[in-house]
């Protein structure tokens, strides 16, 4: 069921967003140009803005013909100027590298410093746990002692120690 004249794999046709594509490409860059040229030209009607444009002109012409006569005549004045740049950046950026080292190492040294301070936080904690609770088993006891019946001594002669010497003079041998 092939039709005649159809080709499925045509190598030489362009399939049509390709081809609107690049006309959409060469349409936008012309319009772009073209709305440039309108642009500086309706602000050119103005006399200041004309005015602006070539003073500024003359300045640019200026400065670049000036950098020009400066290389010309002596190019090492632009390598020393460079390379003055460069050393000048390269400490700047050394010491600034040295500065961040020192940084990351007091937060390290903070960071490490927080651990053993929250690892001792957390000892003293489990102590006053402890201290706690034997401070609440000797509450227990207290109470316990309190609420059982006391014995009452007695206190009759028989139990009571009378010494049988005399204290003050020496035993006899």
């Amino acid at each position: 069921m092939t039709q005649p004249g159809y080709k499925p794999y045509a190598s030489n046709v362009q399939t049509t967003p390709q081809v609107q594509s690049k006309n959409n490409n060469n349409l936008l860059w012309r319009g772009i140009l073209i709305g440039a040229a309108i642009g500086g030209l309706t602000a050119l009607i103005d006399k200041s803005t004309r005015q602006n444009v070539q003073n500024r002109s003359v300045q640019i012409k200026d400065q670049t013909t000036n950098a020009f006569r400066t290389v010309k005549d002596d190019p090492t004045i632009i390598m020393n100027t460079i390379r003055h740049t460069m050393d000048t950046t390269s400490k700047a950026l050394n010491e600034l590298a040295n500065e961040v080292r020192d940084v990351i190492r007091k937060v390290d040294d903070v960071n490490q410093h927080s651990k053993e301070t929250y690892s001792s936080f957390k000892e003293v904690g489990n102590e006053l746990k402890d201290v706690s609770l034997t401070a609440v088993e000797a509450g227990k006891e207290l109470t316990d002692i309190n609420q059982k019946p006391t014995n009452t001594l007695n206190t009759t002669s028989e139990n009571l120690y009378t010494p049988t010497t005399n204290l003050n003079t020496p035993p006899k041998i």
